[in-house]
């Protein structure tokens, strides 16, 4: 009886297989993440859309302000519809699209805050849910970067309408930054699950294939 060996792949050590395979595991989860990140996304943006419709009648100050808000509310809702028909025809966007849409939630959002007075609005809220998705969908560098925009355009918005509430501003702004950071832990945490559930069916595959024995 002679016992199989599995000899490591022919030019590759150990630890070169180890890191090879931890960025295919990465690229693997970040496909999956922006896969399963897009109907959170669709559902974020039909709450946006259908919150912020209520808040611009709610506050009117002007017919023509509520027409301009109206009608960046159903550019909105338009996009959505197209994204909301792909994923119900099973056909996944391409990351650059789901990309350029979350970047026009980002500029439509400004645009209805700066619209509804700036640092008076309440629209902002909408910036938290918004970058709650970013950060569970997209790779840790892209949040980071949507997340940086969304800091520069709101705290110019408000430095232009409240600058002297600076103090209440910060705190906003902090914690546009609080839900970027929990959301990429959440998705870090999950990465590591992931990886480690993999490991372990790797290392019980390999174990059952080292016991395997084979007529002499």
């Amino acid at each position: 009886m002679s016992q199989t060996v599995i000899d490591h792949p022919e030019g590759k050590e150990p630890g070169e297989g180890g890191l090879l395979r931890r960025v295919s595991l990465a690229d693997t989860w970040e496909k999956e993440d922006l896969a399963y990140g897009q109907p959170v996304i669709v559902t974020v943006r039909w709450i946006m859309i259908v919150s912020a419709l209520i808040l611009a009648i709610w506050n009117v100050d002007s017919m023509a302000d509520l027409r301009l808000q109206i009608i960046a509310i159903l550019l909105l809702a338009v996009t959505n519809f197209y994204l909301q028909a792909q994923l119900l025809m099973k056909r996944p966007l391409s990351s650059s699209i789901v990309y350029a849409a979350s970047a026009v939630d980002i500029a439509m959002i400004s645009i209805l805050v700066l619209f509804q007075g700036g640092y008076s609005s309440s629209i902002y809220v909408f910036y938290l849910p918004a970058i709650a998705a970013f950060a569970v969908a997209f790779p840790r560098g892209l949040t980071l970067l949507y997340t940086t925009i969304v800091i520069l355009l709101y705290g110019l918005i408000c430095l232009g309408t409240g600058y002297d509430h600076t103090d209440v501003i910060v705190s906003r702004l902090l914690m546009i930054v609080a839900v970027a950071y929990c959301g990429s832990l959440y998705l870090q945490l999950e990465h590591r699950r992931r990886t480690e559930a993999q490991e372990r069916e790797e290392a019980f595959i390999d174990n059952i294939s080292a016991a395997r024995v084979e007529p002499a």
